[in-house]
């Protein structure tokens, strides 16, 4: 019996390390999946012409490009973005509403780093068609400094937030940046609302973007999940009540 026992033990090892070999490391190769509709909201085919994403000017060369090339083209758009947040993060600076003292609430987010193709280059992976979306895997390495930048920030205890964001689906790829930028203000905001008794007068700092994010559409909005690292910069108090 004590035999059997060690020979499955042994088996159970062996499984787990395999299952284990077969799952990249997120501190080498990022792997994400991406969603993009089929076709762009009614009325908005001038905004996604002129958006700031890089043109694809030549001319499809297959079938599945002719056929779908909005949606490969936003997901060109929505990879590097996602991208950004994974591989340097999003600087934030809030200030938070505050009725009594009237003041407006202040909400500032941008890349640490732009992502740069020249740098990381990106890799679309088995697209299908599921639900009226396209949907592929996107594959980004890390460079030797990304990774040890990633391997910083989990060498250090920083708190896992979680935030929650939602925006228009007619404002295209503005509104997936938008409700990505809501989901990191209510991640902060909730995060430092169970620590600090008093409302702080400025909050900054840093937001890793972990795990996949969760990007889908509910009544006519885009809703946004996303899992942070957070490294906070400063707290500046009000000094007066």
């Amino acid at each position: 019996m004590e035999i059997k026992r060690r020979i499955f033990l042994c088996a159970l090892l062996l499984l787990s390390a395999a299952v284990f070999c077969q799952v990249p490391q997120q501190s080498t190769q990022i792997r994400i999946q991406v969603w993009a509709e089929l076709d762009s909201f009614p009325g908005k085919f001038e905004e996604e012409e002129n958006s700031d994403a890089e043109p694809d000017k030549k001319k499809p060369d297959t079938e599945f490009e002719r056929l779908y090339g909005f949606a490969l083209s936003r997901t060109k758009q929505i990879a590097p973005f996602l991208m950004e947040g994974l591989l340097y993060g999003w600087n934030f600076e809030y200030t938070p509403y505050d009725k009594k003292r009237g003041v407006q609430e202040y909400w500032d987010f941008q890349p640490v780093r732009t992502f740069d193709s020249s740098v990381n280059q990106l890799e679309f992976h088995n697209p299908v068609l599921k639900d009226g979306k396209l949907l592929s895997w996107v594959y980004c390495n890390r460079t030797l400094a990304q990774q040890a930048d990633y391997n910083r920030w989990i060498s250090v205890i920083h708190p896992k937030v979680k935030g929650y964001g939602n925006a228009p689906v007619e404002d295209g790829f503005e509104g997936i940046r938008q409700a990505c930028s809501s989901a990191a203000k209510n991640a902060v905001r909730e995060y430092w609302r169970t620590l600090e008794k008093n409302k702080p007068k400025e909050i900054s700092g840093t937001l890793l973007l972990i795990r996949d994010p969760r990007i889908f559409i509910k009544n006519g909005r885009y809703e946004v999940e996303l899992d942070f690292f957070l490294e906070t910069d400063r707290i500046v108090p009000y000094t007066y009540y």
